[in-house]
């Protein structure tokens, strides 16, 4: 038979070849042993060890509640203050630890706020523990610190409005004075730094401190943080569920202006936030940003169910009106009103357990877990 018009009979030596590509081909999409497979990389190992330097005002309330459910759920051993913060102001010493004896066995899970000191906090922690801590804008949290810990710091309490307070803050402001350490460069203090000789010596600091956390993550970012957070702990999807905690009722809007002066007021903050953002968006970039953006929308997503499934009315509520007294969240004098979740009705076993660690505020879920440790109603012994 001849062949179709502009086709030309192949050689037998052409149509051998012919042959061994089509196989070639066909094993490829079959996997066979032609095709070059990359071996499959190893699951990762939950991180049991964690360090997280609990700063103020950033929403670490929330991630403190992550680490105490992870942590009760596991049976893992906290390093708990004797009360409710280890010294703070003060830098953090071993011995504010609950339980501490040197050269005994160390803890898993440390989280509660101090004054960060690496050279202490390794005598407590194991070796290959994973270190985190949250930092945001410095002019929300300086908004933030001047409600919040208005009874607390001089400066505040002295200036009749945070107006008053940016137009002349050396008016109001003291350094040295115990509790206006709230008012100014509050993340700075935080994290244990000392106060620069000048402004070159800024980046050695920040980059020491980046050697010693190797994620830090950003406020405003908060649910790409857990989501970055979950995967290098190698933890569940589930366990880095939610609720916001410890928000206050109504937060003052800010002028560009007084941004603008409150960065200025704490630049230092502003120069660690800075340093952190870009190292966040860096891993952010690492992992996929794409992916970030699913992860992160499918966390919103169960929240949200959980929230319908747990909480009277879906969401926050004033502290006043939440009838359980171990789910009221703190309210420090003069600050206004902070946010607490209450139960739906009808919730029973272990659905209810799972609704009430979520919506734990801070100071009772560390009650809880002295008691699970330690077997009395408090830490205040020992």
């Amino acid at each position: 038979m001849k062949p179709p018009p502009g086709c030309r009979r192949l050689s037998p030596l052409g149509a051998a070849l012919g042959a061994f590509i089509t196989l070639s081909f066909t094993l490829g999409l079959l996997g066979g042993p032609f095709r070059h497979r990359a071996p499959p990389s190893p699951p990762c190992r939950p991180h049991s060890h964690v360090v997280f330097l609990k700063t103020h005002k950033t929403g670490s309330s929330s991630v403190v509640n992550v680490l105490s459910r992870y942590g009760e759920s596991r049976r893992l051993r906290f390093a708990l203050p004797r009360r409710y913060q280890f010294g703070y102001p003060a830098p953090f010493r071993a011995e504010r630890v609950r339980g501490f004896r040197p050269g005994a066995g160390k803890f898993d899970i440390i989280c509660h706020h101090m004054r960060f000191n690496l050279s202490e906090v390794q005598r407590v922690m194991p070796n290959d523990s994973f270190y985190f801590s949250i930092v945001r804008d410095p002019a929300r949290v300086a908004e933030s610190a001047f409600s919040y810990f208005r009874a607390a710091a001089p400066a505040f309490r002295s200036a009749p409005s945070l107006g008053a307070f940016l137009a002349a803050p050396w008016r109001y402001f003291r350094p040295g004075l115990r509790g206006n350490h709230y008012a100014r460069n509050l993340q700075w203090f935080d994290f244990g730094l000392p106060e620069p000789a000048g402004p070159a010596q800024i980046p050695a600091l920040l980059g020491g401190l980046g050697r010693a956390f190797p994620l830090v993550l950003l406020a405003e970012r908060f649910d790409e943080s857990l989501v970055l957070l979950r995967h290098r702990l190698c933890w569940p999807r589930d366990a880095v569920d939610a609720f916001a905690h410890n928000a206050r009722g109504s937060a003052r809007s800010l002028s560009a202006e007084q941004r603008r002066r409150l960065r200025a007021w704490n630049a230092l903050d502003w120069a660690l936030y800075s340093h952190f953002n870009r190292s966040f968006w860096r891993e952010a970039e690492r992992f996929g940003l794409e992916r970030l953006r699913r992860e992160a929308a499918e966390l919103r997503r169960r929240r949200g169910a959980l929230a319908g499934r747990c909480l009277r009315g879906g969401g926050p509520v004033p502290g006043a009106d939440i009838a359980e007294r171990g789910l009221r969240p703190f309210q420090p004098p003069g600050a206004g009103a902070i946010l607490g979740f209450a139960l739906r009705p009808g919730l029973r076993g272990e659905e209810r357990e799972l609704c009430r660690r979520l919506a734990m505020p801070e100071l009772p879920y560390k009650d809880l877990l002295d008691r699970l440790q330690f077997g009395d109603t408090n830490g205040t012994a020992g």
